[in-house]
């Protein structure tokens, strides 16, 4: 049964393979248990043959793959002899294109503001920080409350720009985190 993959803080073996057509493939390779493809653990077996030829197990089946070519990251892959060009990003990068690609809106887009005037209590996350949907972020102190602010969507924190102990006005720019979801 597939499982649904978390984001750790540690986004080192988290890449994004996108494909010549436009289609885009999330792809988590964790170090204990199968590779997960889109947020399905996928039971592949993955076989490394030499530098540039592999084989892999799917459903009972055997493909091999060559690696035909490569242009920084852009490969040209062929598996079973059927021609495949993807271009593998890391997940900074990934995210460092998109930013190039939409502007400045983007960045705007991903801001995270007092919902209301208070103090910052705690900050749950520093810059870099992978953060899943609903995860907290920083307490903010309101009329003696203490209220979560939950990151909005799975992203990376990009930029901190408060600290603990410190007053906020309604509206003021709390953190910057990029979508990692389109």
């Amino acid at each position: 049964m597939a499982t649904n993959y978390v984001y750790r803080r540690d986004a080192s073996r988290l890449f994004i393979a996108l494909r010549d057509n436009g289609k885009r493939f999330k792809i988590y390779l964790p170090v204990q248990s199968e590779p997960i493809i889109d947020g399905k653990e996928l039971p592949i077996k993955i076989v490394d043959n030499s530098e540039f030829n592999y084989c892999f197990y799917w459903k009972g089946q055997r493909f091999h793959c060559v690696i035909n070519g490569q242009d920084q990251n852009k490969y040209s892959i062929l598996v079973n002899g059927v021609e495949y060009k993807y271009s593998i990003e890391s997940l900074s990068s990934y995210l460092r294109q998109r930013i190039l690609n939409k502007g400045e809106k983007a960045v705007s887009d991903s801001n995270i503001v007092a919902p209301m005037p208070g103090k910052i209590i705690d900050i749950f996350v520093a810059e870099g920080d992978l953060v899943n949907a609903g995860e907290p972020l920083l307490t903010l102190e309101a009329m003696k409350m203490q209220n979560e602010i939950q990151a909005p969507f799975n992203g990376l924190v990009k930029k901190i720009k408060v600290t603990a102990s410190q007053s906020v006005m309604k509206d003021e720019l709390l953190l910057e985190v990029i979508s990692i979801d389109e």
